[in-house]
Parts: structure tokens; sequence; C-alpha cells
């Protein structure tokens, strides 16, 4: 079977192009997603419940519904308590969930999605042929690349091997296991913190980083979620620039200033320690820096993902091509995101065309404008050749 339309992943992103797609008037059976998850949106689900995550970081209007006011109205409807906090109107994540689940069911989009991984692509004639790691061959005539940068947990060298430390996000990780210290300084960490700090244990937490927490509302400056910054982005013609913009402006490894809070009235209150210091090395399960040695019962690692996304073998088969052109690391674009004749791309891929906020909820929402937009005029130029 030959489809329309193929979009290779299961996170927020795909799912906000599938929905944007079925909205636009693709039809259900012209659709197909890849993704080794059991539901679509179930990897973020599974991470954002490991930290016990309450709201989003992003605004009411950043979900995956085209109509940006849609969550909002779904709010007032379904009469949530505290359905967003701030004035930013950050949504509760359990009913950002509930509104997507609620649009993956009207749209049928479940009905789409093949549990399988995309593991190589191939151009034949005037479709795409995309194999799967079941042997299985895919064709469609478009294909959108939307597998997300969380795939693979940073474990930094010294924690390898080590007895009682899990990554936050590995496959197996056990919330059995007891542990009082957290290695990061991002959001993760602090929600991770907040979670164990819920627990009421006897001993205090432990949170240890490389540097003074940092607190900004959003993953970037509020000002490239539009024109007003965006602008001057889209006229920088030096690729190469726009991704030093890229890097610069976004403030890794930060929370919103109310998380913040609550770990300072925590350190305050006694039952959390906050460590300002580079740890040197893990050994006989006590944590080392140059000065001090603490025992500890269990580690949890909030150190972030791996960059890999580029040496995955599928967007290495993209990247023989001639026309597959790079910039600083960065698949160069079109407007409407495609890389390659009828292969388009959202997240960290469509990094050097949408600027700060690429990756985050609303990267998505700006990808599934831009590909609905090639959806529709296709449509048109079909009717004009009828």
């Amino acid at each position: 079977m030959m489809y329309e339309w193929l979009i290779i992943g299961g996170g927020v992103h795909a799912t906000t192009i599938g929905l944007q797609l079925r909205y636009l008037g693709l039809p259900v059976e012209q659709l197909a997603m890849i993704d080794p998850h059991e539901k679509l949106m179930g990897n973020f689900k599974m991470q954002t419940s490991r930290l016990s995550m309450p709201y989003l970081r992003s605004p009411l209007v950043h979900h995956c519904h085209p109509e940006p006011f849609d969550l909002k109205k779904f709010a007032k409807q379904q009469q949530y308590a505290q359905a967003m906090i701030g004035q930013y109107q950050r949504p509760r994540l359990d009913m950002f969930f509930d509104h997507t689940d609620k649009w993956v069911e009207a749209y049928t989009l479940e009905d789409t999605h093949i549990h399988q991984e995309a593991v190589d692509i191939e151009q034949k004639d005037n479709h795409w042929e995309v194999t799967l790691d079941n042997g299985q061959i895919m064709k469609a005539c478009h294909v959108v690349l939307a597998m997300g940068t969380h795939r693979t947990p940073y474990l930094p060298d010294m924690y390898i091997n080590q007895p009682d430390v899990q990554h936050i996000h590995q496959r197996n990780f056990d919330d059995q296991k007891m542990a009082s210290h957290v290695i990061g300084s991002g959001i993760s960490a602090a929600h991770l913190v907040i979670k164990l700090l819920g627990e009421k244990r006897a001993e205090p937490i432990h949170l240890w980083v490389k540097k003074s927490l940092e607190v900004f509302d959003f993953d970037a400056d509020p000002g490239w979620l539009g024109p007003k910054n965006m602008r001057g982005f889209q006229c920088e013609k030096d690729l190469s620039k726009r991704a030093e913009i890229n890097c610069q402006e976004r403030h890794k490894g930060s929370m919103p200033k109310e998380i913040y809070m609550k770990l300072m009235h925590a350190q305050d209150a006694g039952e959390l320690i906050i460590h300002e210091t580079p740890i040197t090395k893990i050994e006989n399960h006590q944590i080392h820096t140059e000065d001090t040695s603490v025992a500890y019962d269990g580690i949890y690692l909030a150190t972030g993902f791996k960059m890999d996304l580029m040496q995955q073998p599928l967007i290495q088969s993209i990247m023989k091509r001639d026309d597959a052109q790079i910039m600083a690391g960065f698949p160069v674009l079109t407007t409407s995101l495609e890389w390659v004749p009828n292969i388009y791309v959202s997240g960290m891929l469509a990094d050097l065309e949408l600027g700060p906020f690429a990756r985050n909820i609303m990267g998505g929402r700006m990808a599934a404008q831009r590909i609905g937009e090639v959806f529709v005029q296709e449509q048109k130029n079909m009717k004009k050749a009828m």
C-alpha cells in the first residue's frame, strides 16, 4: 500500500503534525505513523509521570490541536480544578494529556500507528520506502521526520556501572529503589527533587549541581515565540549564525520561578541540601568532590539525553544523498521544512528554520502549520489538474 503521508515518531511533534493533517482533511487510510511505543505520546507520558510533573512549562496555547485556544475551551468544558497556573497560564499536565487523547481518538490517529521503529529510508521513483526493524517496507509519497531527541539517556562516564545509580529516563528504571541524591540542574532534576520531598523522608534530599540554579519562565525568551525576534532570525542568511543564536538563546538547565522557590523553601526548612560543587568521582558508594565525600543510598541522574539524533541510521541514510545539505550539524531546509524532496522535518532537525523554540511544543505547532500548508497547496494543485 502507498501512503500519502508517513510520520516517523509518536511524541508531541508527531502527534501535533498528524492531528493537523487529519484536521485539514487527510483521510485516515492515507496516513501512517511509525513509533515503537504502545501508544502515541506514550514515551512523553512515561517520562513526565516519573517526575510527577503537575504542570507543563509551556503556556496554555501550546498543545497538539491546530486551534490555539482549544485547550482553554476544553479546560472550561471539563471544569478542571486549578486548570492552569501563573501569568502564562501553564496547563495541568493531566489535562494536556486528556485533551490530546480526546483528539487522537476523534481523528482515529491510533489507527494509523504502526508499532515498529524505522531504520532505513530510500527513494524509489516518485515515492519513499521506509524499512522497519521487523523488515517490513512502508511506501509513502511524503515522509515527516519527527522522532525527537529524547531517545538515549546521557550518563556521564563516572556513573556507568556504579551501584544503585539510575538515570531517571532509562528503560528499566526501578522506582522502588531508594535514592536520596539527584544529579542535575534543570527542570527535570527540580521536579524529581520535589517528588522526593513529597515523600516526607526522615533524612534530607541532596541535589548536586555544577552551576548555580538558573530561573527562566521558558526554555528561551518569549520574544522568540513571535515575529519580535523571529523576523531577524529569518532574515539572517548565514545559517551558522542561526545555529549560534539558538545555542545562545536557549536557557538549558533552567526552571520557572515557582519551582525554584519550592526548592529554596525546602532548603530553608532543612529538607534539602543543594551542593553547588562539581563531583569528581563516584567510588565505594560515595560521592566525591574536591573538598569532601558523602555516602549515598542511591542516585537518580537527571542529566538529560545524548544529542545523537543525527547519528541514527535513518538520518545517516538521508545524509548520504548529494542533495541533503547540512550546516553547523543541522539540516538545511526550505521554509516548508523540506530537507530533500518530499522529506519534511520537525524538532531539532528544524533548528535552522524555526529558531530557539524548534524543539518545544510550540516548535511542533510551527512545524505542523508549515507542513499543513504543503498539504493544502498540493490539494489545490490536484483540483486544478482535474
